[in-house]
Parts: C-alpha cells; structure tokens; sequence
C-alpha cells in the first residue's frame, strides 16, 4: 500500500506542477496580449489586415495552450488524483 501512496503522491505532484506552469503561461499571454494591444492602439500605420493577423496569432497561441491544458487532465484523469487518504 505504501508504494501505491508513493506513487499517487508523486502524480499529483507532476500534475499540479504541469497545470500551475501552464497556468502562469496562459497569465504571461493575457499580459503579453494586453501590451501588444496597447502598442498597436498607439501605432497608426498598422493595417486593420496587420491587427487582425495579430490577433488571430494571438488567439491560435491561446487555444494551443488550452488543448495542452485538456489533453494533461485527460491524461492523469484515470489515475484519480484525489486528495483523499
């Protein structure tokens, strides 16, 4: 039993470590958009083409880093990761 507790314990542990990395990644991209948003709002010679292609990057970025997010909880999701015990 205490092997299985070992075991449980160091998933949880890459588990949280992997979805508090992507979660300060998804803050760095809110900033990042924030302050890309903000220079593009004091630049005029960007086209309306130029901006939309910057924000559909943008939102590329964030959707990739999501479905990585849903895939790491799909992938621990049979282990049961419960704090219980």
């Amino acid at each position: 039993m205490e092997t299985n507790l070992i075991a449980k314990q160091t998933l949880q542990l890459y588990h949280a470590a992997l979805t508090q990395t992507l979660d300060a990644t998804l803050a760095v991209q809110d900033q990042s958009q924030k302050a890309l948003e903000s220079l593009l709002d004091q630049t005029p010679g960007i086209p309306a083409e130029g901006r939309r292609a910057i924000n559909d990057w943008i939102e590329a970025c964030r959707h990739q880093t999501e479905a990585v997010k849903s895939v790491i909880d799909e992938g621990f999701n049979p282990f049961n990761l419960s704090c219980e015990e």
